[in-house]
């Protein structure tokens, strides 16, 4: 049996399996770049929130006077909107490091007169003012890492 010569007007039905798959994988890959894209665009975000206070931190200034209400809730909603990328165990991960952090700051930071007058012997705060708010903002910012 002659096969008979392929013309530009032939439609085959290869070529309609080809065109579906094909669609499929394009369409597959411009969702993975969206998320990527999204994730990215978060974390050039968090990281802008943070980036002030990690340099004064660093040259030494008070804490309790870098972290105002404002900052914290600034460095909350960064991290809330990053998160919105994140899912399983990454999101898990990423949580405890916030949550971390937000201790630090409702123990250190946000108290009230009569905590700051008489609650400086809580072995709580004691431990709370030790640690290094840098370590716990890098905590952060290395989910960030895209």
């Amino acid at each position: 049996m002659i096969m008979p010569e392929f013309e530009a007007g032939n439609f085959t039905v290869g070529t309609l399996v080809g065109l579906i798959i094909g669609a499929l994988i394009g369409h597959v890959l411009a969702i993975r770049r969206g998320k990527i894209q999204s994730r990215h665009n978060a974390a050039v975000e968090l990281k802008k929130e943070f980036r002030h206070s990690v340099l004064q931190l660093e040259s030494g200034e008070s804490p309790t006077i870098i972290i105002s209400p404002d900052v914290y809730h600034r460095h909350y909603n960064a991290a809330i909107d990053f998160s919105a990328t994140l899912e399983g165990r990454k999101l898990r991960n990423f949580n405890v490091a916030v949550n971390e952090y937000a201790k630090w700051y409702r123990g250190v930071c946000d108290r009230n007169i009569a905590e700051r007058m008489y609650g400086n012997d809580d072995p709580e705060y004691i431990r709370l003012k030790d640690t290094n708010p840098l370590k716990l903002i890098d905590n952060i910012l290395k989910h960030a890492n895209t």
